[in-house]
């Protein structure tokens, strides 16, 4: 992944400059296939060792108790899980991956910490979708520039399966007003501020990474494929932020560099 002209850190200087620009970065291939594959087999062991412990499509859960499915028709329900880089070593493994962590370095310095790791999956036909926001507008900490997403594709991510759509250059915007949706957990950005005319969308091989800013406008479509749609999601912050007042700190991971002793 390195050439001639690099910026700290692993990527290019062009590559640095193009998330800059954009907002958002796909490296091709950062995740080698040996370990697209244990992600795979961690998210679906998971799903079997732990049935109440994550979050099923809730059009399937309309007619099926997850206790009355079998395991195949589980895995095939599942919409995902969040936070468990602390508590499992399979998830404390991934979101450690040093070739991930050295292109971090580019954005966000030596000092590396984990805000947030979820596992997000999307069953095949019922899979929903996941509406327009902005991450920061969940998160605890500050400043909103030093935390950044990346999201690894495990499955081939298409448009007809539910790949990330974005739109370049709203990470320059402040956190836009977001919206309660009704009957789910979704935040929605208020539709005023949005131009599907805008939107890009963003197809990912297994293997692939995008990096992308914690205010840019991005949103995932149904999906409408006979396939699942495995992904990881893992947010990563730099040491040197902060929790904002009033907020609750969580437990974070450290992966590269050192803990700060003012930072979250």
């Amino acid at each position: 992944m390195k050439n001639s002209s690099t910026a700290p850190g692993s990527l290019s200087a062009k590559q640095v400059a193009d998330y800059y620009q954009n907002g958002y970065l796909v490296v091709r291939g950062l995740i080698d296939p040996e370990t697209v594959e244990f992600a795979k087999k961690s998210i679906d062991d998971y799903i079997i060792e732990h049935p109440t412990e994550v979050s099923y499509e809730p059009e399937i859960l309309k007619d099926r108790a997850p206790e009355s499915m079998s395991v195949e028709e589980r895995l095939m329900s599942v919409r995902g899980f969040h936070q468990k880089a602390t508590k499992d070593e399979r998830f404390a493994h991934l979101v450690k991956y040093q070739p991930l962590a050295e292109a971090l370095v580019s954005f966000l310095g030596d000092d590396i910490k984990v805000v947030q790791d979820m596992a997000l999956i999307k069953p095949p036909h019922v899979g929903s979708e996941k509406p327009t926001h902005q991450d920061a507008a969940y998160f605890e900490l500050e400043p909103f520039d030093q935390v950044m997403g990346t999201w690894w594709a495990l499955d081939a991510a298409t448009v007809e399966n539910g790949c990330m759509f974005v739109w370049p250059g709203t990470h320059r915007l402040p956190v836009v007003e977001h919206l309660d949706q009704e009957g789910s957990p979704h935040k929605v950005i208020n539709p005023e501020f949005i131009d599907p005319s805008q939107q890009v969308a963003l197809p990912m091989n297994p293997g692939d990474v995008l990096f992308f800013s914690s205010r840019i406008f991005h949103f995932t479509p149904p999906n409408k494929s006979d396939h699942r749609r495995r992904s990881l999601q893992v947010h990563y912050g730099s040491a040197h932020c902060r929790v904002i007042p009033g907020m609750k700190a969580r437990k974070y991971t450290l992966v590269h560099g050192k803990s700060q002793p003012h930072g979250f």
